[in-house]
């Protein structure tokens, strides 16, 4: 039996950026000489996605818990799997009952914005962070300003968290897919790049009056994730936007690399995976005004008002009509996230194991070894 255990309730779960972490982390455990001391604990039909993680799994609960709903696996099957182990949860919940563990939060979004969240879903993630912070648990977040905003929001003290923050080489690994350019009807530099979803706080449909304005120039807005047409509805935007929908890294990483440049609205933000994602491949980066990204970006991108549309229009335009600015941007951008890897990530996660257990003889031999 392994030492650690992690919840892999993630492996059953669409993919959004709480999701990609957990397996970008656990992708990078499985490349660690601790890699044997790690166990994915799953439900009943995620088989196959685990065999793609690398480490050890095994199958918490009979055919009959995959009726049970994430909520009731994770509070039955996976507590009973996981007994007298260390149990590793990576995606903001955690068993109730959990004793002996770590509980990765990626930022205090149901506190900050509670409207984002139906009154009964927003009451149970609230409750379940009061809860952990009575714990004996070891609390990790991804940021200076998400461990100050979960501080605040608990009321407890900075300190009960350790901040790990995530890498984003994921993009680096596939080669692009420049079809996608083709198939969407695109050129190299013909296009304005965005990334985000129906969530409100995304704030896609602030970016109407730059797509108009792009379209002055022969250029489109290029819109890639999960968010409807319809969020830009009643714009009138015709050929001023294109809207891919989802896509694999291969070709999100051949339309950054495209790009005039990457615009990311969002007004709020735990980390920001997007705009870092771009910066790592040299795509010059427009960016909203918030404090996580201005911790995550630092100077290597321009900063706007996400509240004003009129603000975020002038700027990316004047960047897209910059040729020497975006370069140069793209090459702070490239600089800035260099050490942004999840090997890095995964080795702070096996120095906060290494002190949270008493009993990984595999870690301590081989914690610094990575």
């Amino acid at each position: 039996m392994t030492d650690f255990c992690i919840n892999g309730r993630f492996l059953t779960q669409p993919i959004s950026g709480v999701q990609r972490v957990a397996r970008q982390l656990c992708r990078a455990l499985a490349r660690s000489p601790a890699k044997d001391s790690f166990s994915l604990v799953i439900p009943p039909g995620a088989e196959a996605e685990a065999d793609r993680i690398g480490l050890s799994f095994e199958i918490a609960g009979g055919a009959s818990s995959a009726l049970l709903g994430g909520i009731l696996w994770e509070n039955r099957a996976l507590v009973k799997a996981a007994r007298g182990r260390y149990l590793i949860n990576l995606t903001n919940r955690f068993p109730v009952a959990l004793k002996r563990g770590a509980v990765l939060m990626h930022d205090a979004h149901v506190f900050d914005l509670p409207s984002t969240y139906t009154p009964v879903f927003g009451s149970f993630y609230r409750g379940l962070y009061r809860w952990a912070v009575t714990r004996n648990l070891d609390l990790v977040t991804v940021s200076e300003f998400s461990r100050a905003r979960l501080s605040q929001a608990l009321g407890v003290d900075s300190d009960r968290w350790t901040i790990i923050k995530s890498g984003i080489d994921h993009i680096l690994e596939p080669e692009a897919d420049f079809s996608v350019l083709e198939r969407f009807g695109l050129v190299p530099e013909g296009y304005v790049l965005t990334v985000g979803a129906l969530s409100g706080h995304k704030n896609m449909a602030v970016l109407k009056l730059l797509a108009r304005r792009l379209a002055t120039q022969g250029h489109v807005l290029v819109a890639v994730g999960d968010m409807a047409p319809a969020v830009y509805a009643g714009a009138d935007l015709g050929e001023r936007l294109k809207y891919v929908g989802r896509l694999g890294d291969d070709g999100l990483r051949a339309l950054m690399e495209n790009a005039r440049c990457f615009v990311f609205p969002s007004q709020y933000e735990g980390f920001g995976l997007p705009p870092l994602e771009a910066m790592a491949l040299g795509c010059p980066v427009a960016t909203s005004d918030i404090a996580p990204l201005r911790e995550a970006c630092g100077e290597a991108c321009i900063f706007f008002d996400p509240d004003d549309p009129e603000d975020i229009a002038e700027r990316v335009m004047a960047l897209s009509n910059d040729e020497a600015q975006r370069r140069l941007l793209g090459n702070a951008g490239r600089e800035v996230t260099r050490n942004l890897t999840w090997d890095r990530s995964a080795q702070k996660w096996l120095d906060l194991l290494f002190v949270a257990s008493k009993s990984s003889r595999v870690l301590r031999s081989n914690s610094h070894s990575t």
